[in-house]
């Protein structure tokens, strides 16, 4: 699926809420999707849309028609549209579909706002830096080659990638796109997935942000995905495909397989404790003794959910020393490559 045609979890979440209203409401299922079909803006997902509606017409069940459009509605909604159709509770399930989508996309906003400032800062100095070293050091060349100033290492550095980059822009540009195209390319491959997921979770002050996002994602999935009727072992299947980190992935296939051996989910993810904390296991584990397992799930997922929201404010207080530290080595080497010639050059004046 090309990236100009994702259809964004909001847009999933009104669809959902939407279909679980006129549902309610006595609308049959082909003339609420018709009524859906109008409402929608984006043709792509429309287009999918109207091809659900016309394999219900054509006597396929909701469920089969949504597996269709798998590409477009994903695992989670197509299995919980399925257990709905089992249970009964079809309108129930498009609910916490939309609760979903709408808690998704909330937490997505809250890590992108989270690491916006500290990547904006970083851009602006990379951005500054490169302005000063390519568009001002150069012009002070000329001078310093008529008064035969030794030119100092760090100036000396600074001023043959100038050159380079003014006499080699275009090869420079070309060279930085096939990077990125080998970068994307590369990415898609498991092994690369799994370090790069790995490294995420790892980094100093933004892993811990997005170790509990992650956390905050799979206990909704489960809190959803048990509420909605699914068995254990239906909804780790589920949240095997839909979980996004390839780290937390392995964790479940193997979550998986410990549980289809007779293990309990809470002994399960203790190999994984470097993931799921000594915490998140013991409120699985008392849900697991007490038959409230979907209820242990919720509380875990408004609790990461907090955690992740208030990290996220904290997280622009805590990395500016850093930033600025960083600012200050970048601006200060090449103020350094400019102000030492120049230093030299008043010191053989005198």
């Amino acid at each position: 699926m090309s990236i100009f045609n994702k259809v964004s979890a909001q847009d999933l979440a009104q669809f959902a809420n939407n279909l679980s209203v006129m549902l309610k409401s006595g609308i049959a299922i082909d003339q609420a999707l018709e009524t859906l079909v109008e409402q929608t803006r984006s043709p792509y997902f429309k287009k999918s849309i109207v091809n659900v509606s016309e394999s219900i017409h054509n006597g396929s069940l909701l469920s089969v028609a949504f597996s269709n459009e798998r590409k477009v509605f994903g695992d989670i909604f197509v299995s919980l549209i399925a257990a709905g159709e089992e249970s009964g509770t079809l309108r129930e399930n498009l609910t916490f579909l939309a609760d979903w989508f709408e808690r998704s996309a909330d937490l997505k906003r809250e890590v992108s706002g989270a690491t916006l400032y500290p990547k904006l800062v970083f851009s602006a100095t990379l951005l500054l830096g490169g302005s000063l070293a390519v568009f001002i050091l150069p012009r002070l060349t000329p001078l310093f080659e008529q008064l035969d100033v030794d030119l100092p290492l760090i100036t000396k550095v600074l001023l043959s990638v100038s050159m380079f980059l003014q006499t080699q822009w275009v090869w420079c540009i070309l060279g930085t796109l096939l990077t990125l195209v080998i970068f994307i390319l590369v990415k898609r491959l498991p092994k690369v997935r799994y370090f790069l997921d790995t490294l995420q979770i790892s980094v100093p002050f933004i892993g811990p942000i997005l170790l509990q996002y992650q956390l905050a994602l799979l206990t909704q999935l489960f809190a959803t995905l048990l509420h909605s009727g699914l068995t254990i072992t239906r909804a780790i299947e589920v949240i095997h495909k839909a979980v996004p980190n390839h780290r937390f992935k392995e964790s479940v296939v193997s979550m998986e397989q410990s549980v289809i051996s007779g293990k309990t989910l809470s002994k399960a993810m203790k190999q994984y404790t470097r993931l799921y904390p000594a915490m998140c296991i013991g409120i699985v584990s008392i849900g697991e003794q007490s038959g409230t397992l979907s209820e242990s799930f919720k509380y875990l997922t408004e609790f990461y959910t907090k955690e992740v929201k208030s990290k996220a404010k904290q997280l622009p207080t805590i990395i500016e020393p850093i930033l600025l530290i960083f600012i200050a080595l970048v601006v200060g080497m090449i103020a350094l490559a400019i102000i030492l010639p120049i230093y030299k050059l008043t010191g053989s004046i005198n």
